[in-house]
């Protein structure tokens, strides 16, 4: 199985002791202007094939940085990591992927999200960042739980199927 550069990105993220040394980043083609000034941490949650709807928030930090996991548990979404990597990895938002219905990815064996190591390349949950509203996304360069976001900057999980890996997009 061919892993995405993304996906990748996210299983050297757990092997390095959730240390990103040396990966390339998966960038937008084109900077994307979120529709309103933050003078926070914009967060953006795409469900993709997951029946969720996908939302932003904008999240006022104190001080000039926060915790990733943090922000994102304060613009009103419940992350769950894996048993092995724990919050390295995003395992569900707001408990999706269902740990009781299966998930099914067109040309892939369908399967339920257990949350007790890496999720399949082909169904994941990628995380996003970028420094600005004008910058482009780049794949975060380390897990949710290690990574830490300035204001101005946007975080973004986007529930990720198939070889490609979509940047977030303000619905």
């Amino acid at each position: 199985m061919k892993l995405s550069r993304a996906r990748s990105a996210a299983v050297l993220v757990a092997a390095s002791s959730l240390l990103l040394v040396g990966c390339a980043s998966t960038t937008a083609t084109e900077p994307t202007a979120t529709t309103s000034t933050c003078d926070g941490v914009h967060v953006v949650v795409n469900y993709g094939i997951l029946d969720g709807t996908g939302s932003s928030q904008c999240v006022e930090i104190s001080g000039d940085s926060a915790k990733a996991i943090d922000v994102v548990h304060e613009a009103g979404f419940e992350t769950e990591g894996t048993a092995t990597y724990g919050d390295a990895i995003v395992c569900r938002v707001n408990g999706l992927p269902s740990p009781t219905e299966p998930v099914v990815v067109e040309g892939q064996a369908e399967f339920t999200e257990s949350c007790a190591d890496m999720p399949p390349a082909y169904a994941y949950w990628a995380l996003w960042q970028k420094s600005s509203d004008i910058a482009s996304w780049d794949y975060a360069q380390a897990g949710l739980g290690d990574l830490t976001v300035k204001k101005g900057e946007s975080l973004g999980l986007v529930f990720t199927t198939g070889d490609s890996t979509p940047t977030p997009v303000v619905e």
